[in-house]
Order: C-alpha cells, then sequence, then structure tokens
C-alpha cells in the first residue's frame, strides 16, 4: 500500500517524523521542514548520528561514521573494498563516501521513494543504518588496535 505523499510536504515532513519517533521513543536532535538529524547511543557506547534529507519524492537516510580522510588519495582501499563486498549483501543502505565539511567520510546511507514509508519501514532502515555503522567502526577500531 503506497503511503500518501502528503505525509512527508513542507511542514508534513516535520510532524510525520515528530510522529513517527514518538511512536518509537527516539528523541530528535534537530529538525525543519526538509532536515530530521537523530542521535543514537548504540550498544558500543559510541554515539551515531543518523540524517534523514527529504528531496522531492525521496528520504535519504544517512548515519557518516567516523571515518574521515582530507583527499581521495589517503583513503585505504581495503576499507572500500570490505563495504563494497558488505554493500552486495545489503537489501536496506549502501555504503558511499560522501564529502562533508571538505573530508571524505564513509557513510551508509538508504534512499527511498516517499510513497514507501511507513513507521514500520522507517524503524527498519534506521536501525539498520545506526548498527551497520557502529559495526563497521568497531571493526575498524579492533583492526587499528592490532
Amino acid at each position: 500500500m503506497a503511503i500518501n505523499l502528503d505525509l512527508f510536504s513542507g511542514t508534513n515532513f516535520r510532524s510525520t517524523i515528530q510522529n513517527y519517533c514518538t511512536q518509537l521513543k527516539w528523541r530528535i536532535n534537530d529538525i525543519n521542514d526538509r532536515r530530521a538529524i537523530l542521535r543514537f547511543n548504540a550498544s558500543s557506547g559510541n554515539t551515531q548520528t543518523l540524517f534523514i534529507i527529504r528531496y522531492e519524492n525521496t528520504l535519504e537516510f544517512s548515519v557518516p561514521s567516523g571515518l574521515k580522510f582530507n583527499s581521495d588519495s589517503e583513503i585505504p582501499g581495503v576499507f572500500s573494498t570490505y563495504l563494497l563486498v558488505k554493500n552486495a549483501s545489503y537489501k536496506l543502505g549502501f555504503w558511499c563516501i560522501e564529502e562533508i565539511s571538505g573530508q571524505k567520510v564513509f557513510s551508509i546511507m538508504h534512499n527511498a521513494e516517499i510513497s514507501l514509508i511507513n513507521a514500520n519501514y522507517f524503524e527498519r532502515v534506521v536501525l539498520r543504518l545506526v548498527n551497520e555503522c557502529d559495526e563497521f567502526e568497531q571493526a575498524i577500531t579492533h583492526i587499528l588496535n592490532y
């Protein structure tokens, strides 16, 4: 069943995200009519930040990792290979490299047609992205500490 696009249009974006987060007992860190920021305390003890950005008919969910590089040439190829292999097994989300504040950042994202999003789908996407980012950061920390 398709969801009414009006749920996420204009000021409805804000109220729909607030409604979903209230149902799930999640706290919103910041929100406006186009973007929402949620922070989660992961089981590792780290805080993961999730961004939701509304585009015309799509919501972009994104969780940037703590791995930041100044240029493409500084990015270790082994990290990219590892994440590309993981991408092949995902049904929700994909790893990419985003430019954030002039740095290259490994992020896990999911783009969803607004018409497909309901509270259950919203919860699945958010939890998957937050958990995958946290697991990746923990794996990198483990590797770097050896």
